[in-house]
This record gives C-alpha cells, sequence and structure tokens, in this order.
C-alpha cells in the first residue's frame, strides 16, 4: 500500500476514535447532542466555522475556478464565505445566540409561524442534502483514486464512518474532529503554497499566468464573466447566512461575544488558508496542468515533496468529512425537531428526541449516497440549490431581526415566491447573463416582503417580542418554543 493510503487510513482512525470518544460528553441530553451544551468557546467557534466554510469545493473548486476561468472565479469562494462569517459577526451571531434556538428554523417558528418553519426546513433540507451529496462523491472519487477500488465502495464506506462517529457524539463530535481536521487543512494548504512559491518563484509562477486570468479582470469585464463572479460572491457571502451548519455553531456558542467574535476569527481564518488555493490554480499554468476539477490533487502527488503532498491530501479528506459530517447532523437534527416534533405536537424527552435524531441520520444520509451515486457531481444543482434558500430565507431572517412590522404573511410569500422566482430564472436568463439570475431574487423578495407585511398588519400579527424570549432547556427539548 502506498504512504498516501496509510497516511488516509491512519487520518480517519484518528478522526472516528475523537468521534467515538465524545459520546461521553452527551450525557443523555439533547441540548449537548444539538448545541454542544451552548459551551463553545470564542477559539472553537472560529476554528469550526472555518472548517464548515471548506469542503472539496471550497478547497479543490477554488483551485481549479482560478485555473479555468481567473483568479476571482477561485478566489470568490473563500471571499465569499470569510465575507458572510463578517456579516453574520457584524449582524446576527448576537441576536440569534441570545434567542436560545435549538437549531436555525427555530428562528422561523418563534418569530413567525409554524408554516413558516416547514418551509424554511424544507428549502434547507434539499439544499443540503445536494451539499452532503457533492462531499461525498468527492470522497468517494478521491478514495478511488488513492486506493485503487471502484467508486461505489468507496462511496459506501467513507460515508459510513462519517455518520458512525457524527450519531454517536453529535454536535461534540462534529466540533472536536473539525479542530483536528482544519488543523491538518491549514496545515497542508499553507505548506503547499509556500513550498511551490519558494522553489519555482513568485514572479516565474505569475509570467505564465494569462493576462486575463489575473486578479481583478473577473470583476470588471462582463466577457470574463464579472456578473457570474460577483453572483457566486453574493450567493456565499449571503445565502450562507442561512446555511443551518454556519448558524448551528453560532447558536452553540457560550455567550453573544463568543459568537460574534468566533465569526470574526472563522472568517480572517478562512481567508489566510483559502485565497492561497485559488492561487495554487494560478500556478498550475507555471505547471503546464491540464483543465480539471482534480488540479489540486494532481498538484499535490506530481508537484510537492511527498510528506507535504500528503498533508495537503489529508487536509481536503478533512474538509469534506467535515463538512460532510456537521451538516448530515444538523439536518437530522432539523428533520426530528423542526418537521416531526412541531407537526406531532406532542412533548419530547430527552430520550425521544436523541433516539428520533440518531436514527432519522440513517434515511438522511442514505438519500445523500445515492444522489452522490447517481449523480457525482452535483454541480449546477448546488448553485441553484442553495441560490433558492438565498432567494427565499434571507429576507425573512434579516427583517425578522431588524424590522418590528415582519410577520408570517410576508415571510410565507417570500419563501414560496422566490422560490418559485430562482427556479424560473434557472431555466429563462440567457447564458451570456449567467448570474443574474442569483441577483434579481432576493432584491424582488426584499421588495414583496415589505410590501405584504404593510399590508397585512391587521390580519397577520408580527411577534417581534420572540426576539428577546429566551426559554428554558426544558421548555426547548419539550418542543414548546
Amino acid at each position: 500500500m502506498s504512504h498516501i493510503g496509510i497516511a488516509v487510513i491512519i487520518f480517519t482512525a484518528i478522526t472516528m476514535g475523537i468521534g467515538f470518544w465524545t459520546f461521553f460528553k452527551i450525557k443523555g441530553r439533547a441540548v449537548n447532542y444539538y448545541k454542544a451544551g451552548a459551551m463553545m468557546p470564542v477559539w472553537v467557534v472560529g476554528i469550526t466555522l472555518c472548517a464548515q466554510a471548506f469542503d472539496a469545493n471550497g478547497s479543490m473548486g477554488a483551485a481549479a475556478l482560478s485555473y479555468d476561468l481567473g483568479f476571482w472565479a477561485g478566489a470568490s469562494i473563500p471571499i465569499g464565505l470569510a465575507a458572510c462569517l463578517f456579516l453574520t459577526g457584524l449582524f446576527f451571531a448576537k441576536p440569534m445566540q441570545r434567542m436560545n434556538l435549538m437549531t436555525l428554523p427555530d428562528f422561523y417558528s418563534r418569530r413567525y409561524s409554524q408554516s413558516t418553519e416547514t418551509l424554511a426546513s424544507i428549502s434547507m433540507l434539499a439544499s443540503n442534502i445536494i451539499l452532503i451529496a457533492g462531499n461525498l462523491a468527492g470522497l468517494g472519487l478521491l478514495f478511488s483514486l488513492i486506493f485503487g477500488l471502484s467508486y461505489l465502495p468507496m462511496l459506501l464506506i467513507i460515508s459510513t464512518c462519517i455518520l458512525a462517529y457524527a450519531v454517536t457524539g453529535g454536535l461534540f463530535a462534529s466540533i472536536s474532529t473539525s479542530v483536528f481536521q482544519v488543523a491538518v487543512f491549514v496545515i497542508g494548504m499553507l505548506l503547499s503554497f509556500f513550498w511551490l512559491t519558494t522553489h519555482y518563484g513568485w514572479f516565474s509562477l505569475m509570467a505564465d499566468v494569462p493576462t486575463d486570468h489575473k486578479f481583478l479582470a473577473g470583476l470588471s469585464s462582463i466577457e470574463q464573466g464579472s456578473i457570474a463572479n460577483w453572483a457566486a460572491f453574493t450567493s456565499l457571502a449571503l445565502g450562507d447566512v442561512v446555511a443551518i451548519d454556519f448558524m448551528q455553531r453560532v447558536i452553540s456558542s457560550d455567550s453573544p461575544k463568543s459568537a460574534r467574535r468566533g465569526c470574526f476569527y472563522g472568517g480572517v481564518l478562512t481567508m489566510i488558508v483559502g485565497v492561497p488555493g485559488a492561487l495554487i490554480g494560478l500556478y498550475a499554468f507555471h505547471m503546464n496542468k491540464v483543465v480539471d476539477k482534480n488540479l489540486l490533487v494532481d498538484v499535490a502527488i506530481n508537484n510537492l515533496p511527498e510528506v507535504i503532498g500528503i498533508l495537503l491530501i489529508l487536509g481536503i479528506i478533512g474538509a469534506s468529512m467535515s463538512t460532510a459530517a456537521g451538516v448530515i447532523l444538523d439536518l437530522a437534527n432539523v428533520i426530528t425537531r423542526n418537521l416531526v416534533q412541531r407537526n406531532l405536537k406532542s412533548k419530547w424527552s430527552d430520550k425521544i428526541m436523541l433516539r428520533f435524531s440518531r436514527f432519522i441520520a440513517l434515511p438522511t444520509m442514505a438519500a445523500a449516497v445515492i444522489f452522490a451515486y447517481i449523480r457525482p457531481e452535483p454541480g449546477t444543482l448546488l448553485i441553484l440549490a442553495f441560490d433558492v434558500v438565498l432567494a427565499g430565507c434571507f429576507v425573512p431572517l434579516v427583517l425578522g431581526i431588524y424590522w418590528k412590522k415582519a410577520n408570517s404573511f410576508a415571510a410565507l410569500t417570500s419563501i414560496i415566491i422566490g422560490a418559485i422566482l430562482r427556479v424560473v430564472l434557472y431555466y429563462t436568463i440567457p447564458e451570456s447573463l449567467a448570474g443574474l439570475d442569483t441577483l434579481i431574487p432576493p432584491v424582488v423578495t426584499l421588495m414583496l416582503f415589505v410590501l405584504a407585511a404593510s399590508m397585512t398588519q391587521n390580519i397577520s400579527r408580527p411577534k417581534f417580542e420572540a426576539i428577546t424570549y429566551i426559554p428554558t432547556e426544558e421548555q426547548l427539548v419539550a418542543g414548546e418554543y
């Protein structure tokens, strides 16, 4: 077996060991499983937010896009994700943490209505299933390349490993393994970037990069894809504010101050480790690479010293595992909490909630595995899915916090019309104007929301007081809030 194969097995075993160890931290309490007891200090919040920001798309995708379409096409991923964390820290972290939520859709229930919560949960469920499938597909293909086995067995093995440790320790497992995985990712990415820069020389590397691929060309020229690049940045910077895995770490922090500072730290770390990935994509011109989504793996295997290349590959694997584990856990909890418990309208105990959350993770992961097998390259479907959440759920979150007149009628209108409009534009916007289908729906949704809320104050009473109410742990677990 190759050195890379041995390293991957050891890395996966350590990750699973950490995850299984966290079982003892649950202590039979649902609040520990869902939000790590709301005890995450600022440094853990920052690291785990960075962990959720980077998956195969955030690492391998940034390098491949930079090489194919220009620096900004790749750099828009880490810069957009970092901007999202800065915005979350500035405007959302404190009020969301203070509300003592169990999941992000809890906000839509408490501030608006159960119907709003259900629609928001379904939107987030659809988008995140595709996100998990994309990460599982990337891991399955990478493991197949490393071990020389077919795709399906590798997909099943890595999916089983991720599910096993995620449901064992809940969010404790996710954050504990993420700290280890992010450390390897940061070390591998930065070592790779600095070694390539010093070995080949910055000026030699950049001399081979086409002028239209360098830095700001992708921001100002429509011919160079500026609309699509700005749309990608906007989608990440705003759309990921309503990402369930991001917000779950915010509401699980030990204080509003830690939530806010953790977002800032996570944003800085995301920039530090993400932009070098896009630059490595530009370096590939000097190495005469071909355009391929596995460009970063190619560089790791063929252009880096073995130890550094192994660290980079382990970092890519760790980034994808951390995202997949975090999202599968958060999705199972959303299904349990916001779709099943709410609609059963019965009080639950810690034992029932823990048992059901762990059980529902099985079919949730199965759905993601099936999608990853049938369509191992989600591509534009992933962009569309998250744009639907941006179009429908972002405005109700913002105005729900900052506008007293926001009501459930306006929120329902926003989620439904925003999703429909985004899908319609997906099929009608010409390719030459690609990106407008992302940028237009949130603007339309904002106008519709304000208009609908202003006209329905008498029939749909706003519940702005919900922002300041803090339920007890018993009320949360029972499903009363």
